[in-house]
């Protein structure tokens, strides 16, 4: 299979593989061109379009998809073309949002488990209570994600 580093030559472009796990552990992106203006990040589901991705727990860690999306926020003014939606102009500034968005959700969840939540449906029903139910299901994914990472952050493993 594909990996971090490796290079795809087609039709006379190249692409680079950049491995972005988190959405899910085999998620990759794909750098094409190397100058600003030219150049863009396939980013399939690490990076949508419109809204903001799911961390499909138990297979995508939040851990690994904040280093992702740091790693993206790197390649800075490159053209983002996602998996869905609209591109989009400016890889950092996306992917700064995206991390931006997570940090928000992350103290949506710690209050509410400070609020006495204590199961991931809790959190669910109270951090997406503004969210059409027919989500609910994806944001039990991303939250399952998010308890781990706090408890993985916790334990200091």
């Amino acid at each position: 299979g594909l990996g971090e580093g490796d290079v795809i030559a087609a039709a006379g472009l190249e692409l680079r593989v950049l491995a972005t796990p988190g959405h899910t552990a085999d998620s990759l992106s794909f750098v094409l061109g190397g100058e600003v203006g030219d150049a863009a990040v396939l980013t399939g589901d690490t990076i949508l379009g419109r809204g903001t991705s799911v961390v499909a727990h138990p297979d995508g860690l939040l851990g690994d998809y904040l280093d992702s999306l740091r790693r993206l926020r790197e390649l800075g003014e490159l053209t983002v073309l996602p998996g869905h939606g609209p591109e989009l102009p400016n890889a950092g500034l996306v992917a700064e949002h995206y991390l931006r968005h997570r940090e928000a959700r992350l103290e949506q969840v710690r209050e509410a488990l400070t609020a006495g939540a204590s199961t991931p449906e809790q959190v669910v029903a109270s951090v997406y209570a503004d969210v059409d139910r027919s989500l609910w299901p994806a944001a039990l994914l991303s939250v399952r994600a998010q308890l781990a990472y706090l408890t993985h952050q916790r334990s200091g493993t």
